[in-house]
């Protein structure tokens, strides 16, 4: 009998034992990609559970196209992303193949933070928490990791600095691979984003999120390890170059306009930048995102060049004369919130300004 008690005891302990030990928690950044959507990086929480044996990635990142209307959607800053749990070696296998990296760093957590941190995982995984409303800059897959690790132990210790630098001059640099996207973005991106921003603000970016990681101290360690690559070797896929960027493409149009001297060229060149400029201020009146609000692109790509089309085919030559002049000095505003700073803008706005320019000249001299 005695055997018995002992064997019993000996099993009950192990169980407790093991009911004792923590999971382990690290930091997971991926690398850059090409894609609209990857172009930024990822991150999320890899979770390693030594009684159930299990591996789990949690991904606040996951979204679904296939959701009706998803673009409009995300236009207008309803579109839906929610937290997802997935098997490590899966979640990963992708990034392998399309030749980028993932880090990982070990948090420095005592056993009752990382189980403090799983359970909060857990109850941001059930079903009516899960799904949360997607935030270009501040609420997404970046962030929502931010704000666990940060803010979930009283004795994490972390100084916001100043950057120095605007949300629009990070989006630009990690943009630049991508020149047609970074056009679009900052054309509808407006003034919400011309500020300095801090340390803080500035771990929307994954890979500042594990640079801060680094910096922030909790139980008088670092909060993250350093970095450790995933992969041993992975081949890094060289994206293509484009050969035509928006400031090549507009310079030469430009040239095409002063030198072919083609009404037909010119009409069709106010008239895109007409329904452009209509689009850009629909974002602007009703997206629900804030970093489209106060956009003073709309100064030079206005909709009223759909008003220019139409005049162009009027005998309503005083008018368009007025109408090109009000253009004109619309145009010398937006030049003055570039040398105030008040917004930013890219290079490649200017040959697409200077062409109107040119045209509402043109204008000028109906008769």
């Amino acid at each position: 009998m005695k055997k018995y008690i002992l064997a019993l005891c000996f099993a009950l302990g192990i169980l407790a034992a093991r009911s004792s030990e923590a999971p382990t928690i690290s930091l997971l950044t991926y690398e850059v990609g090409d894609q609209s959507y990857t172009i930024f990086g990822h991150t999320a929480l890899r979770v390693q559970d030594p009684i159930y044996k299990t591996d789990w990635v949690y991904n606040h990142g996951i979204f679904d196209f296939d959701t009706p209307f998803f673009l409009l959607k995300f236009a207008k800053g309803t579109a839906q992303y929610k937290l997802g749990i997935q098997e490590f070696d899966h979640a990963i296998r992708g990034y392998f193949n399309e030749g980028r990296q993932v880090y990982e760093q070990k948090l420095n957590l005592t056993d009752a933070q990382s189980k403090k941190l799983l359970r909060l995982l857990q109850e941001n995984y059930r079903p009516e928490n899960r799904y949360y409303r997607y935030g270009f800059l501040k609420n997404n897959c970046s962030t929502k990791v931010r704000d666990f690790l940060f803010s979930s132990f009283e004795n994490t210790d972390y100084k916001k600095t100043q950057t120095n630098r605007t949300y629009r001059s990070y989006i630009k640099e990690y943009m630049q691979p991508t020149p047609w996207l970074k056009f679009g973005a900052n054309l509808l991106l407006g003034s919400k984003i011309d500020y300095h921003i801090n340390s803080w603000e500035l771990m929307f970016l994954p890979d500042f999120l594990s640079e801060e990681a680094e910096k922030a101290t909790l139980n008088g360690k670092p909060l993250a390890e350093k970095q450790r690559p995933i992969f041993e070797h992975v081949t890094t896929q060289t994206s293509s170059k484009w050969k035509f960027t928006p400031f090549v493409l507009f310079s030469l149009l430009f040239v095409a306009m002063v030198f072919i001297r083609s009404r037909v060229l010119f009409q069709t060149f106010t008239l895109i930048i007409g329904l452009v400029g209509l689009f850009t201020l629909s974002v602007n009146l009703f997206s629900e995102h804030p970093e489209v609000q106060n956009n003073y692109n709309l100064l030079w790509c206005n909709p009223l060049y759909l008003a220019s089309f139409g005049l162009c085919f009027t005998q309503w030559k005083k008018l368009h004369r007025t109408l090109a002049f009000t253009l004109l000095l619309c145009i010398v505003g937006f030049i003055v919130v570039c040398i105030t700073e008040t917004q930013g803008y890219i290079s490649a706005f200017f040959p697409l300004i200077i062409s109107l320019v040119w045209i509402n000249i043109k204008h000028l001299s109906r008769r």
